[in-house]
Order: C-alpha cells, then structure tokens, then sequence
C-alpha cells in the first residue's frame, strides 16, 4: 500500500494512495467502524505517525476502506465518495511525516560517494550515522530556504527507511519486522561547513546538515511489501533537468536489517522513525556544480515516486512562528 498526507482546507490529513485517487483514511475508517459516523469521536483524527503506532489494525483497515472505494460502481454511489476521495493530482501533497521521533542519516553507504569525495578513503567498517532535527522536513515542491550567504548547497537523493515496529537490540534476521516502508529523502547540505568555515578535516555535521528546510521528503511512503529488493533500487537525481545523480543499481554498503539492527543497539526504534540510508556519487561536492537560487531539483527513486524541489534564498529576519 502507498500513504500520504495531503492538505484539506488548513488540515493535513492521511490518505491511501490508490491509483490516481487519494483516499481519505480517517473518514474511511470512520465509515468502515462499527461506531459509523461517531467513531471519529471515540478514536479522533490519526496521522501517518499514529497510523504506524496502530500496527497491523491499521493496514487491515486501510486495505478494507481501500477495496470498498474500488468496489464503488459508477453513478450515484461513486458520486457520494466526491467528499473524501480526490484526484491525486489535484491536492497539495505535504511530507507523508511531519513529526518523526527522529531522524537518521547514514553517511558514506555507497562506495561511489566514497571515491568521489576521497579516493584513498577505505570503504567504513561500520555505519557512521548523524541527526536531523524534524525543523528541516519540507514536503514535495516545498522550497529549499537557504541565506544569501551560501555558495556550497549540496543535494543527496536517498532512499529513506520508515520505521513501523517499536524496538531495541533487534537482531537482523527480525529487522524487517520493525520496518513499514521507503519515501525519498533529499539530504541538503551546506559545504562550506566543510571546507572553508573549518579547519580541514573538520566537519561541523550539525551546520552542513540541519538547517531548516534541510530534508525534503516524499511523496508517499510505499508499503515494504512493495519492493522486491530495496538494496538495487535506481536512485536518480535531476537539477534543471539535468541528470546528476544515478546510483545505477549500485548496492549499499550496509543493508537495511543491517542498518535497523546496528542502530537499534544504541536507540530504541520508534514508528515513525526516519532513516536515510546513504547517496550515490554525483554530489555537488564531487562535480563541483553547487545549487543556486531558482534551480529546481528532483529526486526519483524506482517504485517510489519522484520529488520536486526549488532553491530559494531568503535575508534571514526574526521572527517567532
């Protein structure tokens, strides 16, 4: 199954990707509950975090309200799903997650990224993992706001994990266990926190990497049982249309049971959670062709979907909301 959170008037909501429709889940499952209309009373509104916190109760009901939209006939009862069901392509798509309990980035995962940016650095013995803080997710065609200043904008198409199963110490052979599904994740970041603002082989993850607006992600968030073998997907990246990055079916250095146990050994694993699991070479720190105001990025990854993207500078001001 496929998930996204959409925009209704000044609401986000949940919603079942199903073709070219997006499908309403808490006023499907409202209609689906024995409590009919008054369940949404009983139980209240869930979004894609809560929805993952339900567990195996949720996708029942998720593929229930899916199937009997598709069993609708056309004519009268089709119409009278006009107020919950819509046309993908006519609503404002938001980030499928907009409060993760965390977010992780893996660095260094593809041994071309590696090569681009040193070519004596040996492949990692283990996965070497930094943080996002949730003031960084932006959703599809969301702008990438960075301050006059910056010269050194770097983009990093990724397949993003979702965790769906709470859990710590989880042994690999469990791991996919713990796992809902895939979205994409674009990992901007600020060289100069690397080069020029440092001293050399300094690296001030936090600055590169956290800034708002720093991690694009969506479009939806893909079931796991939809992808065959998330280790060889086709990871590509476009600015202006031109092709940058394409992981050509290139493997991860550490796979995903991998990754989910590795660092359940540190942190407890919580639906919701976001993990990116590395780029492929073609970095703007490896062609040197870095963002700059107006360009529009777009990141694909097979079986996924594709996500949209522009760069736009901003004075910094202060303010309070």
């Amino acid at each position: 199954m496929r998930f996204a959170t959409y925009r209704r008037g000044m609401e986000a909501r949940l919603g079942i990707v199903s073709g070219d429709k997006i499908i309403d889940y808490n006023t499907g499952a409202r209609l689906m509950s024995p409590e009919g209309k008054g369940a949404e009373k009983i139980f209240g509104q869930v979004d894609l975090r809560g929805f993952l916190s339900l567990g195996a109760s949720a996708i029942r009901t998720a593929k229930k309200v899916e199937a009997w939209v598709g069993r609708q006939p056309t004519g009268r009862s089709r119409a009278s799903l006009k107020s919950w069901v819509f046309d993908l392509a006519k609503v404002k798509l938001l980030p499928p997650l907009n409060n993760p309990p965390k977010i992780l980035c893996l660095a260094r995962n593809y041994a071309s990224h590696i090569r681009e940016v040193s070519e004596t650095e040996p492949l990692p013995e283990d996965i070497l993992v930094f943080m996002k803080p949730i003031t960084t997710i932006i959703g599809p065609d969301d702008p990438v706001v960075i301050p006059p200043e910056c010269r050194l904008l770097d983009h990093e198409v990724e397949l993003a994990l979702v965790v769906g199963k709470r859990g710590r110490h989880i042994p690999e052979e469990k791991a996919m266990e713990h796992l809902a599904g895939y979205t994409i994740l674009n990992d901007i970041s600020d060289r100069e926190y690397r080069q020029m603002k440092n001293p050399p082989h300094h690296v001030n993850w936090f600055f590169m990497k956290a800034q708002d607006t720093f991690a694009p992600l969506g479009p939806f968030l893909v079931g796991k049982e939809e992808v065959e073998n998330p280790h060889t997907l086709r990871l590509r990246l476009w600015v202006n249309g031109e092709l940058r990055q394409d992981s050509a079916r290139e493997e991860m250095i550490f796979k995903v049971p991998t990754i989910l146990s590795r660092i359940s050994r540190f942190v407890t694993l919580e639906p919701g959670d976001i993990i990116a699991t590395g780029t492929p070479t073609g970095t703007a720190f490896g062609t040197q062709q870095f963002l700059r105001e107006g360009d529009v990025v777009e990141c694909e990854i097979e079986g996924i979907g594709r996500l949209r993207n522009s760069i736009q500078v901003e004075k910094p001001v202060y303010r309070t909301r």
